[in-house]
């Protein structure tokens, strides 16, 4: 804007100059046509006097002429007649850089008259006067709209740059190593990207040195002999572990080469096993002798793996864990304990659910078909004694009633097992067939289910978790909240299934939930978990119980 002004400025007294330039030069010509036409008359008419004093009295009479100064001479050099200066804008004082830049030549004619002289001089100041007042008012609105504009683009630009301050202050807190820190979510899509990828290094960043904290920590803590060589087979790493099985404290190892843990007459053979491994695709449990300090043999089992490079994939050195071999059965043994149990804790609630579905395949496959036969039975039975013996119709009849009630039941049980529908209507199809149930066994209480028509396909785990939740609350509500109303929502809100139960019922204080076993609202919390969700549930005494859960499915 500036620039502009300044471009324009120049542009605008170049031009005041080429305008005054003319102004003044065609007033002098117009003055000079004037006075000779008089200096004309005052020859032609003689009688009018001499004309020197004809020519004092029209100007007297003209005054101040715009542009021009006008002096009048007599033949010995008194000064008859002088113009008076111009009153027009007599405060305003141009600086004399603008005066000489924009005033043109000065032009001076001479006329020689009877008795007299006459000398007409250029004299540009009113014209230049005004020029100034108009690039004064110019520069003055250009200013107070550059003042107005920078004010204007600066309280826009502070609210839109808002973001920026807590922006800088996670920044200067994470550069002191406060790598918790995260931004909150913004309304620009710009600055919301800055805080999503911010947030998401950071996560990273604490990730990384967590799990480098917790590697260093076990490394050194491990019972493990835990050593690190590099690309010459140098020691450059020696935990404590490895201080006390082998004597060698850390000062004595770091530097030496790897083979000072091998006995003298073995170390070749090692050596070179040891090398050829670990060049390749590394060692497991490699079983070797190893000696101490004190020169006391130990068997030792080696594991080792390659260290490259992430951005050159070059080879760096290589990572060795080392232990004693009488030690290795149990290690094993923990080891196996550790997996397995990593693995039931991933496959348990899967495992469930896949023998939910296998019993009730097992009960419709075969119970059902039992029951048909016996169902069957008893109408032969019917049908053969019918007239005959009462008493064996009415057992049959009894059997065949017997029958049906086993059949239902037995698929109410399938039903609370494993829902067919879920698997082949989804589940928005199958939570509106089991509300249907419970509003037929329970029609005293009003059940409202509302499902949004955007759910989709959320897939297996998602779709059993969710019936399963809303499941083991309706069975939590009808057992104890004695409500008259219960609603549920389901619905897909920006990415994110959000479910609602809510009831009137009796509530209870959920401060005592730490304090008893709840089983079925654990259960609840830990399938919301495993989804990555959010678990709330408020409730007080006699005011109904709400549960807010809300699942990504963006995982």
């Amino acid at each position: 804007m500036m620039m502009f002004t300044i471009v324009l400025s120049i542009v605008l007294i170049l031009a005041s100059k080429q305008s005054i330039e003319e102004g003044v030069e065609g007033a002098n010509k117009v003055t000079l046509q004037l006075l000779d036409s008089v200096i004309m008359s005052s020859v032609q008419n003689p009688e009018w006097g001499d004309t020197h004093l004809v020519m004092q009295r029209f100007l007297e009479d003209l005054g101040h002429v715009r542009s021009n100064r006008i002096s009048l001479y007599d033949l010995q050099g008194t000064l008859l007649y002088k113009s008076p200066p111009s009153t027009y804008r007599l405060n305003t004082n141009p600086p004399n850089w603008f005066i000489k830049f924009l005033a043109p030549p000065n032009n001076v004619n001479t006329r020689l008259i009877r008795f007299g002289r006459l000398i007409v001089e250029t004299n540009p100041i009113g014209t230049i006067k005004e020029a100034w007042v108009e690039m004064s008012r110019l520069f003055f609105i250009t200013i107070v709209f550059l003042i107005a504009l920078n004010i204007f683009v600066y309280f826009l630009l502070g609210r839109w740059l808002q973001p920026i301050n807590p922006m800088l202050k996670a920044i200067e807190k994470m550069g002191k190593g406060k790598l918790s820190i995260r931004l909150p979510q913004f309304k620009l899509p710009e600055f919301n990207s800055i805080s999503t990828n911010f947030n998401r290094m950071g996560e990273s960043l604490e990730l990384s040195i967590k799990e480098n904290q917790t590697l260093a920590s076990i490394a050194e803590q491990t019972a493990d002999a835990i050593i690190m060589q590099d690309k010459d087979n140098k020691i450059s790493f020696w935990n404590h572990s490895a201080e006390l099985m082998f004597g060698f404290n850390r000062a004595d190892a770091l530097g030496r080469p790897i083979d000072i843990i091998f006995p003298k007459d073995r170390k070749k053979n090692h050596t070179e096993t040891f090398l050829s491994g670990v060049r390749g695709k590394g060692l497991s449990n490699f079983e070797a002798q190893g000696v101490t300090k004190k020169a006391n043999l130990i068997d030792i089992s080696i594991s080792s793996s390659s260290l490259k490079d992430q951005k050159t994939k070059r080879f760096i050195g290589n990572i060795l864990s080392i232990r004693d071999i009488s030690e290795k059965i149990i290690a094993e043994q923990s080891q196996k304990e550790l997996r397995r149990n990593r693995e039931l804790t991933a496959i348990i609630q899967g495992h469930i659910e896949d023998e939910r579905r296998s019993l009730a395949r097992e009960l419709h496959d075969e119970l059902g078909q039992y029951v048909s036969a016996v169902k069957i039975f008893a109408q032969n039975i019917i049908n053969r004694s019918k007239g005959k013996d009462k008493n064996i119709e009415e057992s049959a009849l009894s059997v065949t009633s017997a029958a049906n009630q086993i059949y239902d039941g037995m698929h109410s049980i399938i039903r609370q097992l494993r829902p067919g529908s879920l698997d082949n209507l989804g589940l928005a199809e199958t939570l509106k067939d089991m509300v249907s149930g419970w509003r037929s066994q329970h029609s005293a209480i009003n059940i409202d289910l509302l499902v949004g028509e955007s759910l989709g396909h959320l897939g297996e785990a998602i779709s059993i978790n969710v019936y399963r939740i809303i499941q083991e609350a309706m069975n939590n509500c009808l057992k104890h909240a004695e409500a008259k109303n219960i609603s549920i929502s389901l619905d897909n809100k920006k990415k994110q299934l959000a479910l609602v139960f809510k009831d009137d019922g009796v509530g209870f204080d959920t401060t005592l939930l730490a304090k008893t076993k709840q089983f079925g609202l654990i259960g609840m919390q830990e399938r919301v978990k495993s989804l990555n969700g959010i678990f709330s549930i408020k409730s007080n005494p006699n005011k109904g119980t709400l549960i807010n859960i809300t699942i990504p499915l963006d995982n």
